[in-house]
């Protein structure tokens, strides 16, 4: 008799790209929904078991499932094994998830997963009602089950998305986008970065099998395709040889990498623009050479990232910034010459995020408080130049004059201000109740 698994992400109404920042999570102030590509891996592996099954139960994908919904939907399935995909940002709602889900069914077995709850791993074991704590990728962990031995990126087979309601997974327009991955990790070692810390080594995945997935999900009608890698053109002859045989093929698909920028030479912009890509996404992180000497942070000088910009929308591909505002070494000066960084390099679309350390050396007694609900950062004591209202304000602030600069005003006061205002005031409603996950339910459907 096979054993059944089933998988389950939550929705509590906030959208959490939640296989971002190595699987900690990231909360999106946009409609775009992502897949959790190691709970797909995982899915995928189980279903092509002999002696497993699975079921996958995403409440972002089924209508964005409120929590009460999802509780009675778990307590009606007959499985062996519940896993619960978790995130920092909603990690409390998830141990009092698991706590439901144990009272209904005191006989069910229950695992959390995520990296968050490696960092949370003694205070589970002594205070959640899980059975089974895996501090690891979900995908390797499952790997490693079924198969009895360790798996590489390169294991992993092709992401079965059949096993959910993938297009539930679109972009802010409504296309259909879908991810996958060329490679796991980073060879470039930030030393903030969550997802080194996680994933560990650089692993690469054959090209041969990179094209088997491109393939089923253009089968499956993606509209596009995201490669979920870290560091995508480090190895730029892998990338020359995935873009050629997509030509080669007729593959007509637009995609989306992450990516150092100053890896990108006018010949590979070229091809790959050629084989569908629409959208670079690259980190700077800070305008202040000594903050990102002190990361161990290359990215690369500010005139080569403004130069192979222009570039690349000579070439008609889009890009977008990433910028971290609040690093402990931050003072307004810095702030203020991370915007005229930003101004400089002229990136299509930029995101000033707010520093979060996922760091916890030296750290004891680390409980779920430690991780503010549904917000993307922490509250770790750091001795910073900035308060925390100060690096808000600072973020709200240089968004607002970037928008405005490179779109109108109009449009800096409906992303800027109106959304973000809305929102904030929603996840303050929503972190009020986070033990109480019908009145979160409740509240959520006033909200609808």
């Amino acid at each position: 008799m096979k054993e059944v698994f089933l998988l389950v992400r939550p929705y509590y109404g906030v959208n959490i790209h939640t296989d971002a920042q190595g699987e900690y999570g990231t909360v999106l102030h946009s409609n775009d929904v992502f897949p959790d590509l190691p709970l797909i891996n995982a899915a995928t592996i189980l279903n092509q078991s002999e002696d497993h099954d699975v079921i996958v139960l995403d409440a972002y994908a089924e209508n964005k499932m409120l929590p009460d919904t999802l509780l009675k939907t778990i307590a009606s399935m007959s499985c062996d094994k519940i896993v619960i995909k978790t995130t920092a940002a909603s990690v409390r709602s998830d141990i009092e998830l698991v706590r439901r889900i144990k009272m209904s069914s005191p006989d069910s077995y229950v695992i959390v997963s995520g990296q968050v709850v490696s960092d949370l791993e003694d205070w589970l074991k002594a205070n959640s009602a899980a059975d089974q704590i895996v501090t690891e990728p979900l995908d390797k962990y499952i790997y490693r089950y079924v198969n009895h031995r360790n798996g590489t990126v390169n294991d992993m087979p092709t992401p079965d998305y059949s096993l959910v309601n993938y297009r539930a997974y679109t972009d802010d327009n409504g296309r259909v986008r879908l991810t996958i991955q060329a490679s796991r990790s980073c060879p470039m070692h930030c030393t903030y970065c969550p997802y080194t810390k996680y994933y560990g080594a650089y692993e690469s995945r054959d090209v041969d099998k990179v094209m088997e997935d491109i393939r089923s999900l253009v089968s499956l009608g993606a509209e596009i395709i995201q490669f979920r890698d870290q560091f995508f053109t480090c190895d730029k002859e892998k990338v020359k040889q995935i873009c050629q045989k997509m030509i080669d093929e007729g593959i007509k698909v637009s995609w989306i990498c992450e990516t150092k920028i100053n890896s990108i030479d006018e010949e590979l912009a070229k091809l790959m623009k050629k084989a569908g890509l629409i959208l670079v996404c690259f980190g700077v992180e800070s305008g202040n050479k000594e903050i990102l000497e002190t990361y161990n942070s290359n990215k690369g000088d500010i005139d080569t990232q403004k130069r192979i910009v222009k570039m690349l929308k000579d070439k008609g591909i889009l890009t977008m910034a990433f910028y971290i505002i609040g690093f402990p070494e931050d003072t307004w000066e810095t702030v203020h010459a991370t915007y005229r960084c930003a101004e400089e390099i002229d990136s299509d679309i930029v995101a000033f995020n707010e520093y979060t350390t996922f760091y916890f050396d030296g750290k004891e007694n680390i409980d779920p408080g430690i991780f503010r609900p549904f917000e993307n950062s922490t509250n770790v004591d750091t001795d910073c130049n900035l308060s925390r209202d100060e690096i808000r304000y600072a973020i709200d602030l240089i968004s607002a004059m970037y928008t405005a600069n490179h779109d109108c005003l109009e449009k800096s006061y409906t992303f800027n201000h109106k959304i973000m205002s809305e929102y904030r005031k929603n996840i303050a409603m929503i972190a009020g109740c986070v033990e109480d996950l019908q009145l979160m339910s409740d509240r959520l459907r006033q909200i609808r």
